[in-house]
């Protein structure tokens, strides 16, 4: 399972190194909208756009990520952690 962005610090390293949403977008490959959406929090990183974004931003994956996984669940159904 992926862990959940940390959308707060991709924005901040994104900002030191400089570049703007745009360029990263397009460095990244991932649209504008969703560029913006990760970093707002509204929507999940993903394992592809976590290791577009440490390339373009020199750090580890977990630096960029809050150690925890995403809530899959939107409708309260979905499994706890621990219990199987």
């Amino acid at each position: 399972m992926p862990l959940r962005s940390d959308g707060e610090e991709l924005r901040r390293r994104r900002e030191l190194q400089g570049l703007t949403a745009t360029e990263f977008a397009a460095r990244s490959g991932f649209s504008l909208t969703h560029v913006s959406q990760v970093e707002l929090g509204n929507s999940n990183a993903g394992p592809r756009y976590l290791r577009a974004a440490s390339r373009i931003l020199n750090c580890e994956i977990r630096e960029i990520t809050d150690g925890s996984m995403p809530n899959r669940s939107r409708t309260g159904g979905g499994v706890t952690a621990g219990t199987k």
